[in-house]
């Protein structure tokens, strides 16, 4: 008699590689926070930008589980139409949140802070570009790689597509920052 099921132990294991994914995002941050501050309005951005990567990865590997597990989706094939619909759908979400995220940015900095910077916009724009072109392909793989090896990404896919949003995240928004 086993004393931890299967469930459990994908479920344990996939909460055990967000908490180091956490530490590193973390790291990250706490390594930039110097460059980060002197930019105004980028702790209104934060939160909502890393946040939003792991929502929307998380719920597109959802819909893809719930494909493969009722037959929808075949877990040998990726150039189907149900696919390249989430995943056109994920990249249009997240554009538009990082699009709205900028807004808010620009306003808060101009109402709060008198501060006219137009290219405040562009930053979570650009770093929303960056991230979800590496995300939204890492979550759809990953999920079919985990239904082929036999385990449910519904168990291990929310912890993973946040802890590696974060540090997608993070970084995307350090290069966005080079690059404005």
């Amino acid at each position: 008699m086993e004393i931890f099921d299967s469930d459990f132990r994908e479920i344990f294991s996939s909460q055990v590689v967000s908490i180091i994914g956490g530490l590193i995002a973390g790291t990250i941050l706490a390594i930039y926070t110097d460059q980060i501050l002197l930019i105004p309005g980028m702790l209104i951005l934060l939160p909502g930008f890393l946040e939003m990567r792991g929502n929307i990865s998380g719920s597109s590997a959802a819909r893809l589980t719930s494909g493969l597990f009722l037959g929808i989706i075949k877990p040998n094939k990726f150039r189907t139409k149900v696919i390249k619909g989430n995943m056109l759908a994920s990249f249009a979400l997240a554009i538009a949140v990082s699009l709205v995220l900028g807004i808010i940015i620009f306003l808060f900095n101009f109402f709060a802070l008198h501060a006219f910077t137009l290219k405040i916009i562009l930053l979570p724009l650009i770093a929303g570009i960056i991230a979800n072109a590496i995300e939204i392909p890492m979550a759809i793989f990953v999920t079919f790689y985990l239904f082929r090896k036999g385990h449910d990404p519904n168990n291990i896919m929310g912890p993973f597509v946040t802890s590696t949003g974060d540090i997608v995240s993070i970084v995307a928004l350090l290069i966005s920052m080079v690059i404005i």
